[in-house]
């Protein structure tokens, strides 16, 4: 679609209207994830801008999206891709450069919301500072997809027996997402029963459940079985109990081994060493990245190698005596094969990060405990703003199907009227925590909630803003 044909077609009638530039991994998942018909109760519209002429013809023929071939820091891209109607830009190319101008040229033109990645560490130490060099301009949030990439995996580091986590609610709440076995308590029971083991003060909820590739959110009357991936809303002072019930017994991980040299890399090898870990070896194939990353890593071993090479990881590195083996290169096959490799000789856990989702179902057989990917992230910044909420976290291999949302209640809202059970949510929608006062509480039925408190929604991403003003937006406020 042209631009031209887009804004005939829509400039008139938007909801929500978001300029992304950079069409890169990033850009493009970001792009797709907003143009899923799912997130779509806004009337969304999306506008994409990127010099690469190739790239930019290949997607307009995936995206539902306006594509604009053209640099991110030129204000003429910008004006043909919308800029001076936008309500949130975000600015992902691989370029600092482009993408601060591209969010200063946004604020310029009146845009309500910008989001900048950014990777200069010298950038990003001064963001929020009096003194920040764009003043007024500056972002309203700057990221890095490898930085946090890098603090999900060591969260996954510290939370044996988990392949998912996300951390919520001013950090009291996390969710995890694990696979069941036949050793877990929880396997042949209700999830009524489960619930009435733990009564009276519940400090779990089973929030998402997949099985046989359907992902949905339980009912009472579900029985738990052997091999279904569950997702559980946890107070975090609770987490290494609960899965230590759920038969993953607590283990120091003392020993990682790092596959490949890249920033994320870097950023968690600096992570480790600060938390004490007893040993960390990083393996790097390009010789000149070795040596500076030698030069920077205090504490950390640092040897030149070949990641999928089987009998450089067995006699050389000797892979079997890691607890953990950490796949992060650019390639997803290297990945791959690096974890299986190290899985085949004696490491305990395996992660890998990868860039293509479709191999996602094909990892597991792989000898891939975990698998991550830098979009994720990214996507749920986003969608922060999009939605208007305090933070969003999304897991791979869900379809989508849920949404975690974190959200003020507020003042007259029609949620503190009544106890949840009242509450006509969709059937597939519950509220899995609160904070209150800084305490955190599992929800139940019983529960009332009240202004100002921090509450935790699970919904399919098409019920999250309809949920949202009904229940937790002042009367008043969600009827405008």
């Amino acid at each position: 679609m042209s631009i031209y044909d887009f804004c005939q077609k829509n400039c008139y009638q938007l909801g929500v209207y978001i300029v992304v530039v950079g069409a890169g991994e990033v850009g493009y998942y970001i792009t797709r994830l907003l143009t899923d018909p799912k997130h779509q109760t806004q009337n969304m519209e999306v506008a994409i801008v990127d010099s690469d002429s190739d790239r930019i013809s290949k997607l307009d023929g995936e995206l539902d999206a306006a594509m604009v071939e053209g640099s991110g820091s030129h204000p003429e891209s910008l004006q043909l891709a919308g800029i001076n109607k936008a309500d949130l830009l975000v600015a992902v190319s691989s370029s600092d450069e482009v993408n601060l101008i591209a969010g200063q040229y946004a604020k310029n033109q009146g845009v309500k919301k910008t989001i900048v990645r950014i990777e200069a560490a010298e950038i990003k130490a001064e963001q929020g500072k009096d003194t920040w060099f764009l003043g007024a301009d500056e972002p309203d949030l700057i990221f890095d997809p490898d930085q946090d990439t890098a603090n999900e995996i060591y969260s996954l580091l510290d939370s044996w027996g988990a392949d998912e986590i996300a951390t919520l609610a001013e950090e009291k709440v996390v969710m995890i997402g694990v696979t069941l076995n036949s050793d877990a308590d929880f396997c042949g029971k209700t999830l009524s029963e489960i619930g009435k083991l733990y009564e009276p003060d519940w400090s779990f909820l089973v929030a998402a459940l997949r099985r046989d590739g359907e992902t949905k959110v339980p009912r009472s009357e579900e029985t738990l079985q052997d091999g279904d991936h569950i997702w559980l809303v946890i107070k975090r002072s609770e987490k290494s109990n609960v899965l230590e019930t759920l038969g993953f017994k607590s283990k120091k991980q003392k020993r990682i081994l790092l596959l490949g040299g890249g920033r994320t890399a870097e950023f968690l090898a600096k992570k480790l060493v600060k938390k004490k870990f007893r040993e960390v070896t990083l393996i790097e194939s390009d010789p000149k990245r070795a040596k500076k990353l030698a030069a920077r890593l205090d504490g950390v071993d640092v040897v030149r190698g070949d990641i999928t090479d089987a009998q450089f990881l067995s006699s050389e590195i000797d892979a079997g005596k890691y607890d953990a083996a950490i796949a992060l290169t650019g390639k997803d096959e290297a990945n791959a094969l690096a974890c299986m490799y190290a899985k085949s000789l004696g490491t305990d856990r395996t992660m890998a990060i990868i860039h293509r989702l479709k191999l996602l179902d094909v990892l597991g057989s792989a000898g891939v405990d975990s698998a991550l990917s830098p979009v994720t992230a990214s996507a749920n910044r986003v969608l922060r703003f999009v939605h208007e909420v305090e933070d969003v976290a999304t897991f791979l291999g869900t379809d989508q199907n849920f949404e975690v949302v974190e959200l003020r209640v507020e003042e007259g809202s029609k949620a503190t009227t009544s106890e949840i059970k009242d509450m006509k949510f969709p059937r597939d929608a519950l509220v899995g925590a609160l904070v209150r006062n800084g305490e955190p509480a599992i929800a139940r039925g019983r529960s009332q909630l009240l202004p100002g408190d921090l509450v935790i929604l699970i919904a399919p991403p098409e019920q999250v803003d309809s949920i949202r003003k009904e229940y937790f937006l002042t009367v008043d406020s969600s009827s405008e």
